[in-house]
């Protein structure tokens, strides 16, 4: 019976590696399915992201060439500011020069219409004194 015994254990042995080895290579045909879908996986999120990265490139050039196109209408509209300022700073300068040039002639006019009045009054106080005496 020993020899019958040990046939059964080295046919159990041999059934159990027979297993494991089916076991291994349905492991191994998985993992190289697994491997291919990782590897398409991949291959499509490289193209997508080549495609991101290609449109972000697309958007910043885009956000550039505003961004310029900005600066120069600033800059024209701050050269037109800096017009629009000299011209509003030559016309209040050109206000000033008037109303001060109105302002000494109303003076020297309310100065000549002092003079006069004062004049007046002191001939009034003279044919005063003079009709009085």
């Amino acid at each position: 019976m020993d020899n019958g015994l040990l046939t059964i254990f080295v046919g159990i042995i041999a059934v159990c590696m027979l297993f494991i080895t089916v076991v291994i290579i349905f492991i191994g045909i998985h993992m190289i399915r697994s491997m291919q879908l990782l590897h398409e996986f991949v291959a499509h999120v490289q193209n997508e992201l080549s495609f991101l990265s290609t449109k972000a490139a697309l958007t910043l050039h885009e956000v550039n060439e505003l961004l310029g196109h900005v600066k120069e209408e600033t800059l024209s509209i701050s050269e037109k500011s800096k017009l629009s300022l000299h011209e509003l700073h030559d016309l209040i300068s050109y206000l000033h020069d008037e109303t001060k040039n109105l302002a000494l002639k109303a003076s020297n006019g309310i100065a000549k219409v002092t003079i006069g009045s004062l004049a007046i009054g002191a001939l009034s106080q003279f044919f005063k004194k003079k009709h009085n005496d």
